[in-house]
């Protein structure tokens, strides 16, 4: 099992759509930022990628490349999957909150767990969201940003195929049991 944690902040300005786990939430301001900057997506991509040890997102999506500009970060979390496809993970669970002063988020939770599991191809029982104030304190309580955190639990997935291609270069003597030469 691997864990990995993931943490992002974008600036909130005014003339932006505000955009969290895939859901545009009515608001006098947005976040700023290269792509769409759905700040708890990109917190769950870089938990994600640090529990499979592939980088962070400015890595596979960098800030420099326009390929990248206004992109749905959605889009980039399917893509995030597929790397974790191709290692051979699966996501045990995610736990993530959302630091903002303002707007209120409950009801927006859900349909957040929602969207995260489909891009990811897991149950929205294993998405987990939560939403906090810093009490007026610091820039996401004075209303100037928005902050998020995840937290990821990751799996390999046994080949065991492999497995038995492995038994095949060791010595069964290590390995009582198996049935290989014995």
């Amino acid at each position: 099992m691997r864990i990995g944690n993931g943490y992002d902040v974008h600036r909130l300005v005014e003339g932006k759509k505000l955009i969290l786990g895939g859901v545009e939430i009515p608001c006098e301001k947005g976040l700023l930022g290269h792509s769409d900057a759905d700040v708890l997506v990109h917190a769950i991509m870089d938990a994600l990628l640090g529990a499979a040890a592939l980088g962070d997102i400015g890595q596979h999506f960098p800030d420099t490349d326009d390929a990248y500009r206004g992109a749905d970060s959605m889009c980039l979390l399917e893509e995030v999957a597929k790397k974790l496809d191709k290692k051979a993970y699966f996501i045990e669970n995610i736990d993530a909150t959302i630091i903002a002063q303002r707007p209120k988020l409950a009801s927006y939770l859900p349909k957040m767990r929602q969207n995260i599991a489909k891009k990811l191809g897991i149950s929205p029982e294993q998405v987990n969201i939560k939403a906090t104030t810093e009490e007026g304190l610091g820039f996401t309580g004075e209303g100037l940003g928005m902050a998020a955190s995840a937290v990821c639990l990751l799996s390999e997935i046994q080949n065991y195929v492999g497995a038995d291609v492995m038994m095949g270069e060791r010595n069964c003597a290590d390995c009582p049991g198996c049935g290989k030469g014995e």
